[in-house]
């Protein structure tokens, strides 16, 4: 297993321990936009199971989670890198 499909699983079943990282008065406590509903996306996107269509491409954006995740992760991920290589190798431009 590559190892940023590993990052995308072991956060994807995580239970957003680094959310207290990101403001509670910040729209990304919307559960959808937390690193691990974006990691679940995109494991989703890359085994075919959803497409990488307008839709998905917007929810995928919504990094502000994700990258105030870094440093703050309990596993040590840096879930915005994870992201960006999984979907530069797994889907089409």
């Amino acid at each position: 297993m590559s190892e940023y499909i590993n990052a995308l699983t072991i956060c994807a079943y995580c239970p957003n321990t680094c959310r207290p990282s990101y403001a509670a008065n910040e729209d990304v406590q919307i559960e959808s936009q937390t690193p691990s509903a974006l990691s679940l996306i995109t494991l989703a996107v890359l085994k075919k199971r959803l497409p990488m269509d307008e839709d998905t491409r917007a929810a995928l954006g919504r990094r502000a989670a994700a990258n105030a995740s870094i440093g703050h992760c309990t596993y040590g991920l840096n879930i915005p890198v994870a992201l960006d290589a999984a979907l530069a190798e797994g889907t089409p431009a």
